[in-house]
């Protein structure tokens, strides 16, 4: 199965980074999921819960205020 590289920093420090099944997102425009290969995309993020699905099916989730995510060449990045 083929990944989705995921870097999630703050400011101050990492907080994850690895590759995943999938990350769903609170975008501007409504909840989004994202997997292996998805197009390139930029989007602000708003307050709720950022959610990671692991190759052990096991989800990690972390609650935001706000953000940004940037995806491309299979890797997205957000910024909390």
């Amino acid at each position: 199965m083929k990944l989705l590289n995921l870097t999630i920093s703050r400011v101050d420090a990492p907080v994850f980074d690895g590759g995943v099944v999938s990350v769903t997102v609170p975008g501007s425009e409504g909840e989004m999921t994202l997997m292996a290969d998805h197009m390139a995309l930029i989007s602000a993020l708003k307050p709720g819960v950022i959610t990671i699905r692991q190759t052990d099916d096991l989800d990690i989730v972390h609650e935001i205020t706000n953000g940004t995510i940037e995806v491309h060449d299979n890797h997205a990045t957000i910024l909390i």
